[in-house]
């Protein structure tokens, strides 16, 4: 008699039991399949989704940046009519400074050396290479720094060390009419100002800044962008404008190249650093903001000896050469300014080389 080879029950039941015996056997249990019509309906879905999102995603990134840029259009109205003049003024007076060929030294009849020295004042030290459009100015300006120059030629009674003081990040962190320095410390505005702190406040006005909130497609960079608009708007930008309304002079210092260039081995972090650690010529001049009238316009020679009182054999560091060699240029100014009657201009035999500073620093 022949075994039937067909299986008893239902054939559902049949593949239930061989499933159940294949996950036993194999350890793994069995995988459905999907129809093919979910996963279509699946994928548009996902699709629909991700526009809608992105679309959502989109409108908000694009109306957080027009509420910071119709916060930066008020902000313009009511504070770049009078930091933006002032900016071009002395953009101005800078290039001008930088032009070649040197037209020959000039200190004005009656030049007040002391109030120069104690009165309120704005500097600037650059590269003459950098001082050549308002522009690049405008780019190295956030190199500038009160230096060795600012400690040797002007008079700042009751100074404090900058480095002691309230920690700070930004200006936030600060008192109403203190910022916060390069020690990280809150401090009142440092005589002479430096111009490169205005140059940071106005940040917030110029088309990089606009053009870098064009560019974002981030919300959380919109918002980042928003509270630097804010910040600056409530410190920053008064502070310069408190400060600016006060000054009385602008002093300017351009640092002209060697003629043999610098050393590649020069120590120092950057090019304008290892500039500032050899001897090399400086275009230095004086600014009276209340009209314009330059009152000082000298080429010195930035050059010192730094010797160890003590007589030992410790090499001076870098950073101490620099401050000394740009002590050295505000000993010859003040050398020049005093020395002789000022006259309008040195002549034009004389205006080629620039007069070495007498004064070692020790």
């Amino acid at each position: 008699m022949r075994r039937s080879t067909s299986s008893r029950g239902l054939k559902a039941l049949a593949r239930s039991r061989a499933e159940r015996t294949r996950t036993l056997v194999t350890g793994r249990a069995p995988m459905r399949g999907m129809p093919p019509v979910f996963w279509l309906w699946f994928f548009i879905g996902a699709t629909i989704f991700g526009v809608l999102y992105w679309k959502r995603a989109s409108d908000q990134v694009e109306a957080g940046k027009a509420e910071v840029m119709a916060r930066q259009r008020s902000i313009a109205q009511e504070l770049g009519g009078r930091l933006l003049p002032f900016r071009d003024r002395v953009e101005g007076w800078t290039t001008e400074l930088a032009k070649d060929p040197w037209p020959g030294d000039h200190v004005a009849p009656g030049l007040d050396l002391a109030d120069v020295q104690r009165a309120t004042g704005v500097y600037l030290r650059l590269r003459q290479q950098d001082a050549l459009t308002a522009e690049s100015v405008r780019r190295a300006a956030a190199a500038s720094l009160l230096d060795g120059f600012t400690s040797c030629f002007f008079i700042t009674p009751g100074n404090r060390d900058p480095s002691q003081g309230v920690s700070c990040e930004t200006e936030a962190n600060c008192q109403p009419g203190e910022l916060c320095n390069e020690y990280h410390v809150c401090a009142p505005p440092p005589r002479p100002y430096n111009l490169r702190l205005a140059y940071r406040a106005l940040r917030i006005l110029s088309t990089g800044w606009t053009d870098e909130l064009h560019q974002t497609s981030n919300e959380n960079t919109v918002r980042v962008y928003g509270r630097d608009l804010e910040r600056a708007s409530k410190s920053e930008v008064p502070l310069a404008l408190e400060v600016l309304g006060r000054a009385k002079y602008f002093t300017v210092l351009l640092d002209e190249a060697p003629s043999g260039g610098v050393a590649p081995e020069t120590p120092g972090d950057d090019e304008l650093e290892r500039l500032h650690g050899v001897p090399h010529p400086v275009r230095f001049a004086v600014h009276r903001l209340s009209d314009g009238a330059r009152l000082v316009a000298l080429r010195l020679q930035a050059d010192a000896v730094l010797r160890s009182v003590a007589g030992g054999g410790t090499a001076p560091t870098p950073a101490a050469t620099r401050q000394v060699i740009s002590c050295s240029i505000a000993f010859a100014a003040k050398e020049r300014l005093t020395a002789a009657p000022p006259s309008s201009a040195s002549s034009g035999s004389d205006a080629g080389a620039p007069p070495p500073a007498s004064s070692a620093a020790p």
